[in-house]
This record gives C-alpha cells, structure tokens and sequence, in this order.
C-alpha cells in the first residue's frame, strides 16, 4: 500500500507540468484596445507577439494584419496576410500532430479553422486590390474558395458568397476571358436577395465598395473536458451603411457574407474527432485506473491501476479556442456607376433602425477612370485614426 501512495503522490505532482503548459496567451487587452480605437496599441502587441510565440505567428499576423488595413496601412497589412498565408496553406503540421496524443492543441502552429483560412484569402486579396493588382486579388479570392471547398463534407463547391463575387469583379477588371461571368452567377445564386451581386447590376458599375462590420464568432469550449469546440455570435450594432457621393445617395450596403454562419457550417475537421476520442480515453483511463486500484492486491497491480491513473489525467482533450479575434462579424457590398473623376464616398455606418453610428462611420475617396472600376474597402469600427482614407488604383499596375 506504501509503493500505491507513492506513486500516486508522484502521478498528482506530474500532472501540474502539462497543464501549466497548456495555457494560452491572454488575447483580451488588444482585442479592446482594437474595438476601442487604439489602434497604434493592438497592432504593437499582435507585432511583438511574433517573436514570442511562434505557434502563434500565422495568428498574430492575420491579426496585426487586420489592424494595419484599418489604420489604412495597406502594404503592411498585405506584408502580413501574405505571410500568413504562406503559413496557413501548409497542413502538413497539423495533420502530423494531430497523431500525438500527449500533445496539447493549443501547442500546435496555428493554421486556424476553415473560415478563418478562407478569410485570409479575403483580405489578402483585399490588400493586392487596394494596392491596384486586381489580377492577384482575383487569385487569392479564388484560393480562399478552394480552401473552402475542401473544408467541407463531400461538397465540391464553396458556398462563400463574398469570395465568388469578389473574385468576378476582379476578373472582369483584369480582363480575365469571361469577365468575371461564371463567378458573378455563383455569387448571386448563393445570395439571391442581395441586389448588388446581381451580375446585370455588377457589369454596369464602375465603383465597388466593401464594408467589413461588427465582430466575428468567439471559440468556446464544451463537453467532457472541454473537447467539442463551439461557436459564439458576438453582438454588435453596425447593421449596413448608407453610401453617399459627393452628397447623392447611392444606396445602402447589403449582405454579401455571415462569418459566423460561416463558422458554424464548416463540416467537423479531424482534428475535432481526435479531441472527442482522448475526452474518452481520459475517462476511461482514470475510471479503469481506479478499479484496479480497487481490487488492486500487488504492487505490480498498484502501478498498473495508477499509470492508468496518470495516463488519463495527463491526457490533453481540450479544443484549440485560439481565434482570429479581430474578424468582422459580416461583409457587405455596394455597387455604383459614377462619372470619371475625384469622388468622396461617405460611409454613413446605422443600426437596425436606422440609428446613425458616427463613430463608425467613415469617408473614402475615390478614383473613376473609363472602362476601370474603382475598389474601396471600409471597416465599421470605432475611430481613433483620421476618418478620411484614400485608395487609389496605380496606373501602371492596371490593365489596359
């Protein structure tokens, strides 16, 4: 009985190390610094974070990356999405982990969910966009499905509605072979009620705005220790926007994707099956432990019955929680024809009653040239940085 307390006081001292190692960073100052409009701040500490926690960087950088784009840093958002893309599209990491029992998720290089990979192609192609390059951009829309596609169970298309028209106006502004055809009726076939995506309306615009409002899901923990990983809405005001020209209404926003909807639809990735299953073994390992303890009537007994103790507590079961915090809750489009020329947009950001949110709001400006359309992109989000922000297309980088 003195070798059973003996080994059971070792196995109870032994669990402490793993746990403790299982902790995550605590993301909860930058993300208020980011819905609080300091800006400056968030984005220093996603950035220092990358030298910290190497697990972490594609993370640290979608979200340093996030926070550039909205201070109207465009190439050093894009430095970040790029690098994070690279990171995010090899798998070969995560899967081969996914084999190790004793590893905790949250150990693991960060490759993110499926929506938060399809979402680094968005923003990614965003950036190439804003940066005058539509025929990159039109190419990392298109990745961003493919990673949606492959996410989900035996479906060989991606219902991400945003990524297909996106990806059919960049098209149609590099002059790619149909212009963008194909991809516009996808898009409009997915989110038939939004007006904006109708390819008739699409092919005679020449101005396209997208708005990025509110806050994506949260990742929750649930079930046996913690193994299920859950979604969480997040609540927010933004309910569209009302764009203005020059002082003319050109219409409000409509939704063109749901993050959340997004997040919730995704068909389980494997390694969510491999958390159910050690949530199982812990259990069964420290109950089948305790009976042979039980009837336990040897030492060799005694140090099978507690290393089966030992091996379900030191079981790591929990979800990878780590999240893209940072993400939009929704994205919507505009689209407008307007005269060749300067023109300042004004993005009026209201909630469901029409309630204006001024300090979401914001203003663009604009350049129309013939046979070219313009990009803008806005978050609604609280703003600490000068509201007036220029995207303009460089004229060497567009096709003629």
């Amino acid at each position: 009985m003195h070798v059973r307390s003996a080994v059971t006081a070792a196995a109870l001292a032994l669990c402490a190390v793993p746990l403790a190692g299982c902790a995550s960073v605590d993301r909860t100052a930058p993300l208020r610094d980011f819905t609080s409009g300091n800006y400056p701040a968030a984005r220093a500490w996603y950035e220092a974070q990358l030298s910290q926690t190497p697990q972490d960087e594609a993370l640290d950088r979608n979200e340093a990356g996030t926070v550039a784009l909205v201070m109207g840093d465009v190439a050093g958002a894009h430095r970040h999405f790029m690098e994070a893309f690279t990171a995010m599209e090899d798998l070969t990491s995560t899967t081969g982990e996914a084999t190790l029992a004793m590893v905790s998720e949250r150990t693991k290089s960060w490759k993110g969910d499926p929506y938060e990979r399809c979402m680094n192609a968005y923003y990614l192609g965003v950036t190439y966009w804003l940066m005058g390059d539509p025929n990159n951009a039109a190419a990392s829309f298109k990745s961003g499905l493919l990673r949606d596609a492959d996410s989900e169970d035996g479906a060989a298309r991606s219902d991400f509605a945003v990524l297909w028209f996106l990806m059919g106006m960049a098209q149609r502004e590099a002059s790619h072979e149909d212009r963008g055809e194909a991809a516009l009726k996808e898009a409009h076939q997915l989110v038939p009620a939004n007006q904006w995506m109708d390819p008739a309306r699409a092919e005679g615009a020449n101005v396209l705005v997208v708005l990025d409002l509110g806050l994506g899901p949260a990742k929750v923990p649930s079930g046996a220790h913690g193994a299920d990983l859950r979604f969480r809405a997040r609540p927010y005001s933004a309910a569209y926007a009302e764009v203005v020209a020059d002082g003319t209404s050109l219409g409000r926003t409509s939704r063109a994707l749901d993050v959340y909807q997004q997040a919730v639809t995704r068909g389980d990735k494997v390694l969510d099956h491999v958390n159910k299953g050690k949530a199982v073994f812990k259990d069964a390992s420290v109950i089948g432990g305790a009976v042979v303890l039980g009837n336990s009537g040897s030492t060799s007994s005694d140090l099978i019955g507690v290393g089966m103790i030992l091996a379900g507590i030191l079981m790591p079961a929990e979800a990878d929680v780590r999240q893209w915090g940072t993400l939009p809750g929704e994205v919507q489009v505009l689209t407008a024809s307007l005269p060749p020329g300067e023109h300042v947009l004004r993005i009026d950001v209201r909630d469901e009653l029409g309630g204006a949110l001024s300090g979401e709001s914001t203003t663009l400006r604009v350049t129309v040239r013939e046979n070219h359309l313009a990009f803008a992109w806005a978050r609604a989000a609280a703003s600490a940085v000068p509201t007036e922000r220029e995207y303009l297309m460089s004229d060497t980088m567009r096709p003629r």
